[in-house]
């Protein structure tokens, strides 16, 4: 080796040694600016269900679904021997007797409170933000995590409790990717209407969702060259029993609120940014948690067949992004390939 290239080799591989100690003092800086720890690990007292319900067919679709879902014996059974359970109802005020009468038809063993709109006159935020706003200072102050109970939901047997495992002593807020369903398909199963049929697993529940597809789930499937997956999900069969999702925007069911959850919704004027912007504030304080295994969690949004048509898009076969100005800090949840698994 000739003299003239040992001393160019030694020059360059200081100046690539020196490039990398600079590069690693930069992004860690960035990294330092960007993100930061701001869980709160108390042990939690208190589980509050939120529950913004109001019209007929929403109250109708929560006592029939959400709540019968909400009582299986791994949800809030298995959570009340550690924590007490409030359920807050936040709704309009012709619909307060209502839900009232029909809590007292199933016999709740559970403290509830009905909060309604003329209770809040805050008219610079649509109703959903202000009711959010209060049950997360009720949470902050009594040091308490708050359970999404949306009156479309549906919750597999068991999830709620490892939601709740999963944070305890954590200080973080929980997402789960979810399907929707459609309810002119789901309302034909036999759903906690009869002994056999009082708790549904999570292998169970996705073996309903996957043949009551909503149009916008059937349309998700990347393999198609029309499809949906510019809205944000992704889905994959791998066989019979198993699908591979990546759903960019999953939703929190779980939350450990702080003050920061409270000051962030006080300056918005919609609810839409708790799927959207709000969960990269959870990521960049590292309080967030997404469950990549429906055995671990699973929840489905009922959805009629009218509603929510997807948009779609030729050409997007394989196509896993989601296709909006409004993207995730990092695109974070677009890495996390989830599994949703059924049975025979």
């Amino acid at each position: 080796m000739s003299i003239e290239k040992k001393i160019r080799d030694s020059f360059l591989y200081r100046v690539k040694h020196y490039y990398e100690k600079i590069a690693e003092h930069y992004w860690h800086l960035v990294n330092m600016i960007l993100t930061s720890d701001k869980r709160d690990t108390r042990h939690k007292k208190i589980l509050f269900i939120y529950a913004p319900v109001w019209g007929k067919w929403h109250i109708d679709t929560f006592f029939k679904y959400t709540l019968p879902s909400l009582m299986q014996s791994g949800n809030l059974p298995a959570i009340s021997k550690d924590k007490k359970i409030v359920i807050n109802f936040y709704t309009k005020d012709n619909d307060i007797f209502l839900i009232d009468s029909m809590m007292k038809e199933v016999s709740c063993t559970y403290d509830y409170n009905i909060n309604s709109e003329s209770n809040f006159n805050d008219d610079t935020r649509g109703m959903m933000v202000n009711f959010l706003i209060h049950i997360l200072d009720i949470c902050v102050k009594e040091n308490g995590l708050m359970l999404l109970a949306q009156p479309d939901l549906i919750y597999s047997n068991n999830s709620v409790k490892n939601l709740v495992d999963l944070s305890n002593g954590k200080g973080v807020s929980i997402a789960v990717p979810h399907p929707r369903v459609s309810y002119e398909c789901i309302k034909e199963v036999d759903f906690f209407d009869s002994p056999s049929h009082n708790e549904v697993s999570s292998e169970s529940l996705v073996k309903i969702a996957l043949s009551c597809k909503h149009k916008a789930f059937e349309l998700s499937d990347e393999l198609l060259d029309i499809n949906s997956t510019v809205d944000g999900i992704s889905t994959h069969k791998i066989d019979e029993l198993h699908m591979g999702v990546v759903h960019n925007l999953p939703s929190v069911y779980l939350f450990s609120p702080i003050k920061d959850d409270i000051s962030y919704f006080k300056r918005r004027t919609t609810f839409n940014y708790i799927d959207t912007a709000w969960p990269s504030m959870l990521f960049r304080q590292s309080r967030l948690k997404v469950i990549a295994s429906s055995k671990i969690a699973f929840v489905v949004e009922l959805t009629k067949d009218a509603d929510k048509r997807p948009r779609t898009l030729p050409n997007m076969k394989y196509n896993d992004q989601y296709l909006s100005s409004n993207k995730s800090f990092c695109n974070y949840s677009n890495v996390i390939i989830n599994s949703w698994d059924s049975f025979q």
